[in-house]
């Protein structure tokens, strides 16, 4: 299988999908995010394959969601725009146009491009093979969402997790499922500041099920994954998706749907108009320096 953002490999019954944009710190793009969906898709059938390994290539396990501008990369992935308009009412004193004629609003465009990345993502937590997290250096934002759709993860010491963007940008699509996995002040934790916590942190906390050394992480992963897949194919379905009703019903889906509206009301705010306005007026970086300037030097 060959795909433009990612790799995949096989060893016996374990597929390891690697992501593969190590430039951009494996960020969330469109066509990165097509990619691991055509890719489990691809995975599905049949039980030769029974058990998946989810890693990122170079520096990091996934930096969030692509926020670059069209021309620096894929283009962002969260939020429908960043133009640094207002999307506010225009003045139309005088128009005459039918009340169709005024188009649709940025907030609703915004709404419904985030519903679908959220519906996307449910499937994939819903997906029907064990899909195991093998993280490493961060796992920010748009990363945490990706996370929240695996089964169990492990994390190399020195790794770092969180949602920086919460200063401006707001939270990711499924909020990670943050208040189902860590609860719901620790989660206010991670958002109310956008600080990071270390692995042994995010252990404690039930982030993540394994801290070890990163010069062994791929081996201790690929040792886990080979012996669930021990495990029939019948048996690894029915213990995930067992698990997973009993979030469905603790109101996990419900809850990631609610989390869309909540996003799209972040995004009428001015701090994210102002963010995204000196994305597009200064670059990337300079936003990002003036977004987490304030918040320097972090607490140990």
């Amino acid at each position: 299988m060959d795909f433009e953002n990612l790799t995949v490999e096989t060893d016996g019954p374990v597929a390891t999908i690697t992501l593969n944009r190590p430039n951009k710190l494996n960020a969330l793009s469109a066509g990165l995010m097509a990619d691991y969906d055509a890719a489990l898709t691809a995975l599905s059938p049949g039980d030769k394959v029974r058990v998946i390994r989810l890693r990122g290539a170079g520096r990091a396990f996934c930096s969030g969601y692509d926020l670059s501008r069209p021309g620096d990369g894929d283009g962002g992935s969260h939020g429908a725009a960043a133009d640094g308009s207002s999307h506010g009412p225009a003045d139309r004193a005088g128009d005459d146009r039918t009340l169709a004629g005024y188009g649709e609003s940025f907030a609703l465009l915004e709404r419904e491009g985030m519903r679908q990345q959220a519906e996307r993502w449910l499937r994939i937590w819903n997906y029907r093979k064990p899909v195991i997290a093998q993280v490493h250096g961060y796992c920010l934002s748009g990363g945490l969402d990706l996370l929240s759709t695996t089964d169990l993860a492990f994390a190399a010491s020195g790794t770092r997790f969180g949602h920086p963007a919460s200063r401006a940008v707001g939270i990711p699509v499924l909020m990670g499922m943050l208040p189902l996995k860590i609860g719901a002040s620790r989660t206010k934790r991670i958002l109310f500041t956008g600080d990071l916590i270390d692995a042994d942190c995010a252990l404690g906390w039930g982030l993540v099920e394994w801290v070890v050394d990163p010069r062994e992480l791929d081996d201790r992963v690929m040792e886990y994954c080979q012996r669930a897949a021990i495990l029939p194919m019948d048996a690894l379905t029915v213990h995930k998706h067992a698990v997973n009703r009993w979030s469905e019903l603790m109101g996990a889906r419900v809850a990631a749907l609610e989390m869309v509206d909540m996003d799209a009301l972040y995004h009428t705010t001015p701090a994210y108009y102002e963010f995204n306005r000196r994305v597009v007026e200064s670059g990337l970086q300079q936003a990002l320096a003036w977004r987490d300037g304030p918040f320097r030097p972090a607490p140990q």
